[in-house]
């Protein structure tokens, strides 16, 4: 079917030539936000993430800075010095604010966090929705998140809020799907340390990321780990059993069957095994990852 280009009877937008020379290296998502720039004049990395329906705020960051280097932006960074949020926000009178929103989240947030907010923590709360450009439906929700985790201070829900926006949280959907995976991670981490025998609080923050990439990223679930701890002899610990767990993902294996034939297991009882007394075949010995000395393999790191 041929095309031809149909007559343009309404606004033009011109397109520098800088843009069009990037075309075939720039993705669609940068080229979109050059041109919705173009349109608007609006760098804000969260209004082109909320108008272009981008996948987070950092991928509008990213394209921001692309065009920074291709020469289509320049820097304004040096122009306007960063004000501490603390001094915005004591800059902020309640008092003559008419937002109907404002009222709305100092009281609900009071509630969130179970205590009375100062004024100065009031005026850092609203510096967020006013300042900061948080919804007050995300910053309520970060207000409950924070107290659950028994940090109850305006800061400690900056904080979070921050995190948040790095991992690409920006409406009100975008914190609930957060934490339901925050919720998800803290279940895995439970289940982990009772097969580890130990308690939940005392997993480090590696240990935290490794158990979540297993299950997110690797799809391994708990019998592949409970598989892995019986490999791993009196070695049980999180980064030793997290080797072995990688030594099977390099080698395609996916499923306790798999890994059993591998390392010559069998029954789905076995308290305790032993090495054989006679030495094995060099191609038998390739494949028997139960027999291999896992310590010199995966040393632990510190």
């Amino acid at each position: 079917m041929a095309y031809r280009l149909a007559e343009y009877k309404g606004d033009t937008l011109p397109v520098p030539q800088i843009v069009l020379t990037h075309l075939a290296q720039a993705d669609g998502d940068t080229v979109r936000v050059a041109l919705q720039i173009l349109r608007t004049g609006d760098t804000d990395p969260r209004t082109l993430a909320r108008c272009l329906g981008l996948p987070s705020v950092e991928a509008a960051k990213r394209a921001l800075q692309y065009w920074a280097g291709a020469g289509l932006l320049e820097s304004t960074r040096a122009a306007a010095p960063a004000v501490p949020p603390e001094e915005k926000a004591a800059k902020i009178d309640l008092a003559s604010l008419n937002d109907p929103y404002v009222a709305v989240l100092c009281e609900e947030a009071q509630t969130a966090l179970g205590k009375a907010l100062s004024r100065s923590e009031m005026q850092r709360l609203v510096g967020l929705y006013l300042n900061d450009g948080w919804k007050p439906d995300v910053i309520l929700l970060c207000c409950a998140e924070s107290a659950r985790q028994g940090r109850r201070t305006v800061a400690a829900v900056a904080r979070e809020l921050t995190r948040w926006r790095e991992e690409g949280v920006e409406t009100g959907e975008d914190a609930e799907r957060h934490l339901r995976k925050v919720n998800q991670r803290e279940a895995w981490c439970a289940e982990a340390a009772a097969q580890f025998g130990i308690e939940p609080a005392a997993l480090t923050r590696w240990e935290r990321g490794a158990i979540a990439r297993w299950h997110e990223e690797w799809g391994i679930g708990r019998e592949m780990i409970d598989e892995a701890l019986l490999r791993a002899g009196d070695k049980t610990t999180i980064r030793y059993v997290d080797g072995i767990l990688r030594a099977w993902r390099a080698q395609g294996i996916t499923t306790v069957a798999a890994a059993r034939g591998q390392g010559q297991l069998a029954g789905s009882n076995i308290l305790a095994t032993e090495r054989p007394s006679a030495p094995q075949p060099a191609a038998s010995a390739q494949k028997d990852l139960f027999n291999q000395n896992w310590a010199a393999i995966f040393d632990e790191e510190g």
